[in-house]
């Protein structure tokens, strides 16, 4: 192989000797491309043809050269370049395409890729490039194509990504970045595919995503995202695709979501959303135009609360099983969970573990509360009549029954202990208001099955209604404040 001596030598001579069809080439590009050669074990490549002899560097395998003599566009995808990128690729500065792409080229991405102010696509994923993202890419103010996905880059994304105002593609995937997604990604109003998914990246999707009103596909999944999704994403409505499944995101999903009209692709899997899935998602009407396209909901923490509508409106496409376990709530000798949706179309099957297995001891319709005659184990499995991909399972729950316990029964009444000052509460269910008749005045709590107080009221002298409108429907036990007193209040719209 020859020496590096010998090959500078052999440069020199070249570029003393050689023309392109209308200039000589211009030394530093000449010096480069040896440097280049040499740092990729040329001799190997999958084709090198006329590389480094007498031939016109435009006749060399891959190259293009501009009329001045100058290095326009280098093409080596696919070649089998193994080896660095030497930093002498700086010295190509009117290069306006570097294709690097699936070869096996270790090492970094040298800082002085930033000299190349000219270039409009760099294109180095599929290979083996290590270290971090050198921060002087946000150099490359006239880049359009970034591609370094699926290598081994590390460390973060760095905040001069954001100077790439006329970036169009920004492909990161498959690495093993890590922080957050810089807020500065905003700035890319022309971006039209952001591909960030399979990295490590951490901390919540900055709400600057929603500048990107250019966006079509927008690639989160398998990454570490925390967080809400930003109600900003609404603002996307040239989005196609957005993928969000494989993070830790939480909360609910924004109402805004059912701004994006031309959506295709909905994947909010295997996160920790929780809430009611907003009836503005029914928007998404081309979600149902192919086989190909899908609303993925599945693996969080969602109820039945708003799947309904889901089901009913993407009933082959929409995806929302194995939602997380829901707690059982122990009131007095009393069990019952809150499954969400319409009470009317859920059914509860009540289990006791016997040892071995769980054995079904009675199945209840349009109301959860289950009363016990034994302690034990107890697991339920809700069922819903019109969001059927979904069986919602409450965790175990070890029972044990306390004494003089208030017992809430089907029908509404209790056994209160020849406790005084008993109430009635009408309509139960109740959908907004709930009246309230007591003799003489107490003041009262609507407790949810937990235990938590969500309201309590004004003194009611015989009669007085108390407003519901702002409590989600499922089961509640309204409290006489001042007998202890308790009744079972069902919350259904």
């Amino acid at each position: 192989m020859k020496t590096k001596f010998t090959i500078l030598c052999f440069v020199f001579a070249l570029c003393a000797n050689m023309h392109t069809a209308t200039a000589q080439v211009n030394v530093q590009d000449s010096l480069a491309l040896v440097d280049l050669y040499d740092s990729t074990n040329g001799p190997n490549w999958n084709n090198h043809t006329n590389w480094l002899t007498k031939a016109p560097v435009t006749t060399w395998y891959g190259i293009q050269i501009v009329t001045n003599g100058r290095v326009n566009n280098i093409y080596l995808g696919i070649n089998n370049l193994t080896g660095n990128i030497p930093s002498s690729i700086g010295n190509l500065t009117n290069l306006e395409v570097l294709d690097f792409y699936e070869n096996q080229l270790s090492g970094i991405i040298p800082s002085s890729i930033g000299n190349l102010i000219n270039i409009q696509s760099l294109l180095l994923y599929y290979n083996q490039l290590s270290g971090s993202i050198p921060s002087t890419i946000g150099n490359l103010v006239n880049l359009q194509d970034l591609a370094l996905g699926s290598n081994q880059l590390s460390g973060s994304i760095p905040s001069s990504i954001g100077n790439l105002i006329n970036l169009q593609r920004l492909d990161l995937h498959s690495n093993q970045l890590s922080g957050t997604i810089p807020s500065s990604i905003g700035n890319l109003v022309n971006l039209y595919e952001a591909d960030l998914f399979n990295n490590q990246l951490s901390g919540s999707i900055p709400s600057s995503i929603g500048n990107l009103t250019n966006l079509n596909g927008l690639y989160l999944y398998t990454n570490h995202l925390s967080g809400r999704i930003p109600s900003s994403i609404g603002n996307l409505i040239n989005l196609q695709y957005l993928r969000l499944e494989d993070n830790q995101l939480s909360g609910t999903i924004p109402s805004t979501v059912g701004n994006l009209v031309n959506l295709l692709w909905l994947a909010s899997g295997a996160n920790r959303l929780s809430g009611t899935v907003p009836s503005s998602l029914s928007n998404l009407i081309h979600i149902n135009d192919n086989n190909g396209n899908r609303l993925d909901l599945s693996y969080n923490y969602f109820t039945f609360d708003g799947m309904e509508l889901i089901a009913q409106t993407f009933p082959k496409k929409a995806y929302y099983d194995n939602q997380k376990n829901i707690s059982i709530h122990q009131n007095g000798n009393t069990l019952s969970v809150h499954a969400g949706g319409t009470l009317s179309n859920n059914t509860y099957k009540w289990f006791k573990y016997d040892g071995t297995t769980y054995t079904l001891v009675t199945t209840l319709k349009a109301d959860s509360t289950f009363h016990p005659s034994e302690n034990g184990r107890y697991r339920v499995r809700v069922l819903n009549s019109i969001a059927t991909k979904l069986k919602l399972y409450g965790k175990p729950f070890d029972y044990i029954a306390p004494a003089n316990a208030i017992i809430a029964s089907s029908e509404n009444t209790l056994q209160q202990y020849n406790k005084a000052n008993v109430f009635r509460v009408y309509p139960n269910p109740a959908s907004d208001v709930l009246h309230v008749e007591t003799d003489g005045t107490a003041m009262f709590s609507l407790i949810d099955q937990s235990g938590k107080i969500l309201l309590t009221t004004v003194n009611i002298n015989g009669k007085g209604s108390i407003d519901i409108s702002g409590i989600a429907s499922g089961l509640y036990y309204l409290k006489n404040n001042s007998a202890g007193t308790v009744q079972k209040v069902v919350v259904a719209r």
